[in-house]
């Protein structure tokens, strides 16, 4: 009888200790000693020997079981996988030794082992990480445990020496930028492009995109769809976190958000790039790619992160000192399509998937299909959203920041001033410039933020539209919440009040204690501009009127805890006050005055 390593006793042990030294090597070799060779080499060579492993299947069986049935007797794939392994092994570190330089093969053999080896290793925690949450932790507080435990993770990373110039980075400035990422809410207290390194770059792009989709959408991806087994108990916890019926369900969702993100975040980065590529920025190819990607991620999850990319030479813009995307506020293709990324991530992917099915149904049948009231009462109320935003845009910086800009600038700037508010903070005009009754609007426009499922934050449009339609269907005195010949349960619009009322007290408690850390800072900043930023703070959208770089060190932890409160609150809320069996009984009615 031939035994797979299926059978094999420690089996799982030994993936976790794998994927345990890969991560350790990836942070000692990029983190804490990117610059010595002898440690590059030495860790290069065994990510290798564990790409290798992991490709051949003496860890992961199920990736080479075509390979695995040539041999009758499991030795000889062993004893093959350790000759190529030596012979890979030495063939690096004698190249590597022997010269400082290497071939583009070589290195780009090398580099692909790494990713491979990454991207595997992060396959095994995720899948016992999701393992553990749903096992041990109840259906609210696995989006609040989750996000912490990344959160913690990307600030560890964002103190490496490796992440900044200087090569150090204090544990609040790193926790701030680290929940800001996660968050995808883009206050910054150092400039991105300045302040970090390529390394320190690349761990806020990740922590942006973990953070926009959500630790347990990877954790579901990679249990449901890379051969982990769910049990009862995990299935029942994801279907009540994924806001979800069945696990068929599930499987559908995830396969769905996966698909969208990555097909419209590489489609958003090759338009980027091909927009920068016809302006005098003077970048390398590498750069733009870069550029494009980072800024493509960062706008599909709403985080609002940017490198600063400014023009070259004497097109540099047309405001002095640019910050964000304001070095290309001439350039209507940006703003439209950055504008348009938001809009997307912002949606939900349940929208997304909506439309997808409407389209594709559209061109097969030639007829419409009928959408679900929320995806209906989502668009209406986004599409709404973004006429009045660029309206009021217009009205208040036509003479102003717009000022000298033509036409198409003008409306392009004023779709991406309208969109950006609801929690993605890119801004091709500086905030503070704007005029106050835009800002106040804005910050109307942070509380509602983005949609459900979606990247954004905010209490959701579908909360607003649901206590709206609530409150004209008292005034007509229809005998519950309508909204298209439907009626919305009871239990529903209770969870709506109980989330836009939680939101109110968060950003009140949130204000009030940003007051009174910041009184006698001296900064020079008003009441109104720390009001600014607790909402930006707690919507997830990152503009600000400045004071962000200037918080006294109690001001930064009161908005790392706004952040956190504004992405996790409303959606831990949520999945508290799900449906469950409730208890039979009803006590005598009695009226309380209101108003």
């Amino acid at each position: 009888m031939v035994h797979t390593l299926d059978s094999f006793p420690g089996d799982r042990t030994t993936r976790l200790l794998l994927a345990f030294l890969v991560l350790a090597l990836l942070i000692v070799r990029f983190g804490l000693l990117p610059g010595s060779r002898d440690i590059r080499t030495a860790s290069d060579a065994l990510i290798v020997i564990a790409a290798v492993l992991y490709a051949a299947g003496v860890i992961f069986p199920a990736g080479a079981r075509s390979i695995r049935k040539s041999f009758e007797e499991e030795k000889w794939l062993l004893l093959f996988t350790s000759l190529y392994l030596a012979a890979a092994a030495a063939a690096l570190m004698g190249v590597r030794l022997e010269n400082d330089t290497e071939s583009p093969l070589l290195s780009t053999l090398v580099y692909l082992s790494i990713a491979y080896a990454f991207l595997c290793s992060l396959r095994v925690f995720l899948a016992r990480f999701g393992s553990w949450v749903l096992e041990n932790l109840a259906p609210w507080a696995i989006l609040p445990v989750s996000f912490a435990i990344v959160i913690a993770f990307g600030t560890f990373l964002l103190m490496l020496p490796a992440s900044t110039p200087e090569g150090s980075l204090n544990i609040v400035d790193a926790a701030f930028t680290s929940t800001s990422a996660t968050c995808v809410t883009g206050l910054i207290v150092m400039n991105t492009a300045t302040g970090f390194t390529t390394f320190g770059q690349t761990v806020i792009l990740l922590l942006i995109q973990v953070g926009g989709l959500g630790i347990m959408s990877f954790a579901a991806f990679f249990s449901l769809f890379l051969g982990h087994n769910a049990g009862l108990r995990e299935s029942v916890s994801l279907i009540r976190v994924m806001d979800s019926d069945f696990v068929s369900d599930l499987k559908r969702m995830m396969g769905s958000i996966i698909g969208w993100t990555f097909t419209i975040e590489a489609v958003g980065a090759f338009i980027l790039y091909m927009i920068w590529d016809g302006q005098p920025v003077g970048w390398t190819p590498q750069a733009k790619i870069g550029q494009s990607v980072f800024h493509s991620v960062s706008a599909f999850c709403n985080a609002g992160f940017s490198l600063n990319p400014v023009p070259a030479g004497p097109s540099a813009g047309l405001f002095a000192s640019p910050e964000n995307l304001e070095g290309f506020a001439h350039v209507p293709g940006i703003a439209l399509t950055i504008g348009t990324l938001i809009v997307l991530g912002g949606l939900g992917f349940m929208v997304l998937t909506a439309m997808g099915a409407h389209i594709l149904h559209r061109m097969r049948t030639g007829t419409r299909m009928r959408m679900t009231v929320q995806v209906r009462l989502v668009l209406l109320i986004t599409a709404a959203l973004i006429l009045t935003g660029m309206a009021a845009f217009l009205a208040a910086e036509w003479n102003g920041s717009l000022q000298g800009m033509t036409l198409s600038q003008k409306l392009a700037n004023s779709y991406l001033g309208s969109v950006t508010p609801r929690t993605a903070g890119f801004n091709t005009v500086p905030t503070s410039a704007l005029a106050p009754a835009l800002l106040w609007f804005y910050v109307i426009l942070m509380f509602i933020g983005a949609s459900p499922g979606g990247t954004g934050g905010g209490v959701k449009t579908s909360t607003v539209g649901v206590l709206w339609m609530t409150m004209v269907s008292l005034v007509k005195r229809k005998p519950a919440t309508e909204i298209w010949k439907r009626r919305i349960p009871s239990h529903d619009i209770k969870r709506t009040a109980a989330v836009f009322f939680m939101a109110s007290i968060t950003f009140a408690l949130s204000v009030g204690l940003l007051l009174l850390a910041e009184q006698g800072s001296g900064s020079g900043f008003g009441t109104f501009d720390y009001v600014f930023e607790s909402m930006s703070a707690f919507g997830t959208v990152g503009l600000s009127t400045g004071p962000t770089a200037y918080l006294t060190w109690m001001g930064k932890v009161i908005i790392i805890l706004t952040m956190f409160a504004g992405r996790i609150g409303p959606a831990a809320l949520a999945a508290a006050t799900g449906r469950r069996d409730v208890m039979h009984y009803r006590y005598p009615e009695t009226r309380i005055t209101i108003g």
